[in-house]
């Protein structure tokens, strides 16, 4: 049930699923502190998304355009000057009533003009206006939309590596640390779930390796021992957890770390630490 929970709590259940959960919910204090804790881990991630504000001064660029740009005046029909008459030429039949007047191609007597209010020459101004800023600042505008789609691509790839990381968790029998830089240990960069003799680690924010002359090391550290390498690992563009560390180290540890080194084996002692934590339960 505690993969449902995290399901649940990131509203990625069907609705017989949630009525479910929602019943357990009840019963089950450890699966509500669970929730608590996927939905605080839920917030930092959306308070972490920088907030983009519009260019300072657009609106008052729109407007000052507006201002600018001629305003055209109705016509005046009252003015117009009635066609010459042929003196031989016989009367016009007179025009029929029961039928409205067609426009016809050319602007031909007879078609009523079309007249546009104040109103609308304002709002067309002001339309063209507002096209003429984002044009001008269209190179911009458009660098700061990738920008905001790749921090959404971003964010939804972390949260997708956060629930892998919750799920395997979840699992019975096992125990976990997140690891954390130290420049910033509140924000987990890594997960190692430890279970059934065997280790698994969820990349969260470790950067992809060069895997041809670079490998991530995990290393097991107990006590004031001198770190041990459990066994080593790729991420590369997209990797999601969990995912396996092959190891011939069967020993209990403390507290995990990774370090990235140069080449593709493990040296005798890290050299680059980018992550630590202590194990959890």
């Amino acid at each position: 049930m505690n993969e449902q929970t995290v399901g649940w709590a990131l509203h990625a259940l069907e609705p017989d699923e949630e009525f479910e959960v929602i019943e357990h919910l009840d019963t089950c204090a450890e699966c509500r502190a669970l929730v608590d804790d996927v939905s605080g881990v839920t917030a930092e991630l959306a308070a972490a998304l920088p907030q983009h504000e519009p260019p300072p001064g657009l609106r008052d660029a729109i407007l000052e355009e507006a201002r600018r740009t001629p305003q055209q005046t109705p016509q005046q029909t009252g003015s117009r000057r009635p066609a010459p008459e042929k003196a031989d030429a016989p009367a016009p039949p007179p025009a029929r009533t029961d039928r409205p007047l067609r426009s016809v191609p050319g602007g031909a007597a007879g078609a009523p003009a079309r007249r546009r209010g104040p109103a609308r020459v304002l709002m067309t101004a002001a339309a063209a206006a507002a096209a003429v800023v984002v044009i001008a600042g269209g190179g911009v505008m458009v660098g700061q939309l990738g920008e905001m789609r790749a921090e959404r691509d971003a964010s939804v790839a972390q949260a997708q590596q956060m629930q892998d990381a919750l799920g395997a968790i979840a699992r019975p029998g096992t125990t976990h640390a997140f690891l954390a830089a130290p420049a910033d240990p509140a924000r987990p960069v890594a997960a190692v779930v430890v279970g059934a003799g065997e280790r698994e680690i969820v990349p969260m924010g470790l950067a992809p390796n060069s895997t041809e002359d670079q490998t991530y090391v995990l290393w097991g550290i107990e006590g004031d021992a001198a770190p041990k390498a459990v066994g080593t690992f790729d991420v590369r563009t997209g990797s999601a957890g969990p995912m396996s560390v092959p190891s011939a180290e069967s020993g209990t540890f403390g507290t995990y770390a990774v370090s990235l080194e140069n080449g593709r084996q493990a040296p005798a002692s890290p050299s680059a630490v980018v992550a630590t934590g202590q194990v959890g339960t």
